[in-house]
Formats: structure tokens, sequence, C-alpha cells
């Protein structure tokens, strides 16, 4: 095999390499892309029952308030403090989730500049090189064909 030969395999193996590579990573970002919205959708979720659960205990703790309200005597020693504590957990909970979908969200928006950026390259310029190696291959063939084999 010829130099010329060699150097036509060599780069006939770095366009097909080329190519592996740009569907590879264009799996990659879109599979990064579908983790990151279960992740938003898993917080949204959580986000929904605590405050869904607040309401409820708030509701609980007004009820309490009520009955503590309009009871006399004895009776008036009406407990709500388990409701207060309740609602504060849930009001926690509830703020832990949304710091979270921030979060989320600030780290998806930088991630996601750098991946459209990545995916610009992936869809324009490496399909540019990927074309642009075939007509240099195409070119040493057809020289390769004129000169003769081992010329």
């Amino acid at each position: 095999m010829s130099s010329v030969d060699a150097d036509i395999d060599a780069l006939k193996r770095l366009r097909e390499a080329l190519t592996r590579f740009r569907y590879a990573q264009q799996q990659v970002t879109d599979r990064v892309g579908s983790e990151i919205e279960t992740a938003r959708a898993s917080l949204a979720e959580k986000a929904s029952r605590c405050r869904g659960e607040l309401q409820q205990r708030q509701a609980e703790l007004d009820a309490c308030r009520d009955r503590a309200a309009n009871t006399t005597g004895e009776e008036s020693l009406v407990d709500c403090s388990g409701y207060v504590r309740a609602v504060a957990e849930t009001q926690q909970r509830l703020e832990h989730v949304q710091l979270w979908q921030q979060r989320v969200d600030e780290e998806a928006g930088a991630f996601r500049g750098t991946a459209d950026g990545f995916r610009a390259l992936l869809e324009t310029d490496l399909p540019r090189s990927e074309a642009h190696l075939a007509a240099a291959i195409a070119s040493l063939e057809a020289a390769r064909g004129l000169h003769g084999p081992g010329s």
C-alpha cells in the first residue's frame, strides 16, 4: 500500500470517527436535557404536594384557633402549638423545594447556553468538516487514479 493509499484510509477513518462522535455527543446532550426536564418535573410535583399540604395544615390550624376562640372556661385551654409547628415545618419544606427549583433553573440555564453552542458545533461545523474530508478524499482518490497505482 502506498503512502497516498494510507493517507486516504486514515482520512476515511477520521471522517467515520467524526460522524460517530457527532451522533454520540448529540445523544448525550439530548439525554442530559431530558434528565434536567425530569428533575424539574419532579421538583414541580414536590412543590405542588407541599403547597397542598400547607393549605391543609393551615386549615387545621385555623380550625384549632376557631375552636380556641369559641371556647370558654376550662375548655379554653385548646393547644394549637402542634398545628403551628406542622405549618412551619411544611413551609420550610416548601421553601427548600423552591430553592432547589431555583438552583436547578439557574444551572440548567447555564448548561443550556453551553449545550446550545455545542449543539451548533455538532450540527453545523462537524458536518461541514465531514464534507470537507469527503471532498479531500475524493480529490485524493481521483488524483491517485490519474497517476495510476504506486506512481
